[in-house]
């Protein structure tokens, strides 16, 4: 079989977008070389209270400078800001989580970086009107998962060349397995629902594998190959769960119906949810569609879609 690049899947795809996702794929080898260098941690907090490391206030300075300067971006929207940056030219809005995951580093688990693409789209958007979604898994080796219109590609940074050249594929689009095999869900137990708990216990009636490291991306990404049920759901004291809508929930939960599967609020679809800030959180369950719908089906029969 000859060996494909991403550059490949994308070849009958608009040229600008082409450039776009080749100077993302560049970064995201900057943002590796750079992690061992930049284990500290900041003095300040991100806009949501969180402790900030010195790699996630280089990384985003990295990704959103480099975007912006490209030409091809008129709008960024981090989760390390407070505000979208705005450029002078480009038709593309960009959102990104820049280093998801970034609490794992001391312990040298897995990060990554998530990125969600519209075309000619004011921030903040649906997620239904994403033009495509990617997500970078920073682990033993760098994976690619791209999502377009109709498909999503798996693709590992082992190849030559540079920018999008460097990960290669089967060109094959990837589906969710058929039958799942793992859940992961986020929160403590103490503040889970009533009815996550009962359909956690299902699951491991099912035999599904629990695996949760605290990493969005690398969590999820063991459901999207082994097909299962991930969620960081709504708790008894955060209704709204964690995730946020732009930068988290929608670029995954894209990634999640491109590949076959269903991303729920508990409520509807994550991608069909009206944005009211760039700062939204919404409760967020991805995985294969049979889980999710059956997760959905015991809120409704519960009431606790009404909460």
């Amino acid at each position: 079989m000859p060996v494909r690049t991403l550059a490949d899947v994308l070849h009958g795809e608009d040229q600008n977008f082409r450039k776009l996702v080749s100077l993302l794929s560049e970064l995201s080898f900057q943002i590796v070389a750079e992690i061992p260098r930049s284990l500290g941690t900041t003095e300040g907090v991100n806009i949501y209270g969180e402790t900030q490391t010195a790699i996630d206030v280089w990384s985003n300075e990295l990704l959103t400078k480099k975007l912006i300067k490209s030409g091809l971006v008129n709008q960024v929207a981090s989760e390390e800001l407070d505000e979208p940056l705005q450029g002078v030219h480009g038709e593309f809005a960009v959102v990104l989580d820049p280093l998801d995951g970034s609490s794992n580093l001391k312990t040298d688990n897995l990060v990554g970086t998530i990125v969600g693409i519209y075309h000619d789209t004011k921030l903040p958007a649906k997620g239904r009107d994403l033009l495509s979604a990617l997500y970078f898994l920073y682990g033993p080796y760098v994976e690619a998962v791209l999502a377009l219109k109709d498909a999503t590609y798996i693709s590992v940074g082992a190849g030559k060349g540079s920018g999008y050249e460097r990960f290669l594929t089967s060109g094959d689009p990837h589906r969710l397995p058929g039958k799942g095999s793992i859940y992961g869900i986020g929160g403590s137990k103490r503040k889970w629902i009533p009815e996550l708990k009962e359909f956690v216990e299902s699951l491991e009636t099912r035999k599904l594998k629990m695996r949760y490291g605290g990493s969005f991306v690398g969590d999820y990404n063991q459901v999207l190959l082994n097909g299962g049920f991930f969620a960081y759901p709504e708790l008894l004291d955060a209704p709204e769960g964690k995730y946020r809508l732009q930068f988290e929930s929608n670029p995954v939960g894209f990634i999640t119906e491109k590949a076959g599967g269903k991303a729920s609020t508990g409520r509807g679809a994550v991608l069909d949810v009206e944005p009211t800030s760039i700062a939204q959180r919404v409760p967020t369950y991805l995985g294969n569609k049979d889980l999710v719908l059956e997760y959905e089906d015991l809120l409704k029969k519960q009431g606790t879609t009404e909460r």
